[in-house]
């Protein structure tokens, strides 16, 4: 059984896909909606939803010749839909309908951030559903939307390749600007990057600058208090600076962690609590 966010924020892109995944399927009356990336030889499902009957399940992979989303992607700027997918003239050879008990399909194209065919949107359902026009465009319109989705995640990969590494201030004070999504992965490489400089150059000071994140939820609260811990066992001061209303909320809801590092909301307000001040020439 899914669960989503009661209100309008969600604490992750996942959460968000999640959602709209779920409201696709309420929306079409459908049982089933995916995600599927192509790659080179298959189709590989990233998220789905099942209402009732389980049909796909996350993690999926499909040979693209036994896939479907072949007839999504051939399509050009069209979708392709069927009431009938053992009755369809280009389906009818295939036995993947009646393995997974389903009759009805529609599927449209998502786009990468250089327009590129990423993958596809679809949906299934043990019915017969003669999707409308209307239908049809919301779910192209859904797609736009995580067209988008893939756009920033890829925009992010560039970020963090493209990231600013950790900059000296002045003598034992550095600042490390994090920019952008923190996912797992990149949280991962979080603790091993900052303990290398910290071990390499003497540090009093190590400066969390987190004005730039996009998000700010408990994975990545979490990695950070790790990193901020072996920092403390090194002899080494945390700040944290660029701290939003919200990420203040976050911080609330995980309790003590935090409680005796320097918190600030600009860089000059953070040098300053730790006895540096900016002087104008």
């Amino acid at each position: 059984m899914n669960t989503f966010a009661n209100d309008l924020q969600y604490r992750s892109l996942e959460e968000a896909a999640d959602d709209i995944l779920y409201q696709i399927s309420f929306f079409l009356g459908v049982n089933t909606v995916y995600i599927a990336k192509k790659e080179p030889q298959y189709m590989q499902v990233l998220k789905s939803y099942n209402r009732s009957q389980p049909i796909v399940d996350n993690a999926l992979q499909v040979n693209y010749e036994d896939s479907y989303c072949q007839f999504v992607m051939e399509t050009g700027e069209q979708q392709f839909n069927t009431s009938n997918l053992s009755e369809e003239e280009a389906t009818a050879h295939m036995n993947l309908a009646q393995e997974l008990g389903v009759k009805s399909f529609l599927g449209v194209k998502i786009y990468d951030k250089s327009n590129h065919v990423f993958g596809t949107l679809c949906v299934m359902d043990p019915d017969n559903i003669e999707f409308t026009k209307e239908q049809i465009a919301f779910l192209k319109s859904i797609a736009k939307v995580f067209s988008f989705i893939v756009n920033l995640d890829q925009t992010q990969q560039q970020v963090e390749l493209l990231s600013t590494p950790i900059v000296p201030i002045t003598e034992g004070v550095v600042v490390l600007p994090l920019v952008g999504i923190v996912n797992e992965d990149r949280a991962d490489k979080l603790l091993p990057s900052v303990l290398q400089q910290v071990h390499t150059e003497e540090v009093d000071y190590f400066i969390f600058d987190l004005s730039g994140l996009v998000s700010f939820d408990d994975l990545f609260s979490n990695h950070l208090f790790d990193v901020i811990h072996s920092l403390e066992l090194m002899g080494v001061k945390p700040v944290l600076t660029g701290v939003r209303p919200d990420m203040a909320m976050a911080q609330v809801k995980i309790g003590s962690k935090f409680k005796d590092i320097v918190i600030s909301t600009t860089l000059e307000q953070a040098l300053n609590k730790i006895g540096y001040h900016f002087v104008k020439k």
